[in-house]
């Protein structure tokens, strides 16, 4: 009678979920910078 891995199929490791906040927090800051210099670079383009 094996219990070692019983429960635990269906939920993603720690790992994984570490993984999958490091993507979603790489995205939103990717997000932010390209919104920042597109902002900028309007900004810039109305100072000349």
């Amino acid at each position: 009678m094996n219990k070692k891995h019983r429960g635990h199929r269906d939920e993603p490791s720690y790992d994984e979920q570490l993984k999958g906040t490091f993507v979603s927090v790489l995205l939103i800051g990717l997000f932010i910078l390209l919104s920042w210099f597109g902002i900028f670079s309007f900004y810039w383009s109305t100072l000349g």
